[in-house]
């Protein structure tokens, strides 16, 4: 599906009336059923469709190519959208996303922990409601799914042609059938959003052993690793302590165990 790259024509400004998405604080919206947690104060037409394009996608299955112009928010679009499906869906897997270069991992990693911090407060607000809801007072249902209108207030000030601008704002409805929120830690934030988000790159980037780090290319580094890392020199180190130089880190991973978990967070 390829989304088009300007709002220009009546076809867009057509979609743009019947569009469920419109600008407010706290860009948290329903698309198409969704709950999606959109930590920005504005999203624009093509944005919406984008997303809207990647849910159809992901509800379908199967490849997906989707194109936008450069500097539109395709970053924040792709982590809002998929992690807003990957919580209303727990089976629905993980998400790889790949980059090019190291600088832009570590933007996608920072934007990654703008939105799951945005959800995290967003999650907070929905449990702290619906504990007021409980103890006799008002509140949404657990889903915190929020629908936008336009409305148009008697105190709205006049356009230029007489008619009243039109203003926003957020109306909170009851739905049943919400999916639980389930636990919300203490101290919210990207670390207390119950995801796992990890860079991986090559061993170039993340070796840390002092001596493999010295090298200078990246075939170096490959190879050094692999010298005392390699299976048979495993081996051969397990047979004859000290006969043969191992990783230091290495072994005590594997000494620690490879199922020791880490905390939910964002590691850059």
């Amino acid at each position: 599906t390829r989304t088009p790259s300007s709002t220009a024509g009546s076809e867009w400004q057509q979609q743009a009336q019947h569009t469920s998405c419109t600008a407010y604080f706290n860009m948290r919206f329903d698309l198409d059923g969704l709950d999606v947690f959109f930590p920005y104060e504005r999203i624009y037409l093509e944005q919406h469709q984008y997303m809207r394009s990647l849910k159809q996608a992901l509800d379908a299955g199967g490849h997906c190519l989707l194109e936008m112009p450069t500097g539109t928010g395709k970053t924040v679009c792709l982590l809002s959208l998929i992690t807003s499906y990957q919580f209303a869906n727990p089976s629905a897997g993980k998400l790889v996303y790949c980059t090019r270069t190291v600088p832009e991992m570590n933007s996608v990693m920072e934007e990654l922990a703008t939105v799951l911090s945005y959800r995290a407060e967003q999650l907070q607000d929905d449990q702290n409601q619906q504990e007021v809801g409980d103890n006799g007072g008002t509140a949404m249902d657990g889903s915190g799914a929020k629908d936008i209108e336009d409305v148009v207030s008697a105190d709205t000030p006049e356009s230029n042609n007489g008619v009243r601008k039109r203003k926003r704002r957020r109306v909170f409805r009851r739905k049943g059938g919400g999916p639980p929120m389930g636990s919300i830690p203490d101290n919210g934030g990207a670390g207390g959003s119950g995801v796992l988000a990890l860079c991986l790159s090559s061993r170039r980037n993340m070796c840390v052993h002092e001596r493999v780090m010295e090298e200078s290319d990246r075939e170096a580094v490959d190879a050094a690793c692999r010298s005392m890392t390699a299976t048979w020199v495993l081996e051969r180190a397990a047979k004859n302590p000290g006969s043969i130089e191992t990783c230091p880190y290495y072994d005590n991973f594997h000494a620690a165990g490879e199922s020791t978990s880490l905390p939910s967070g964002v590691y850059d």
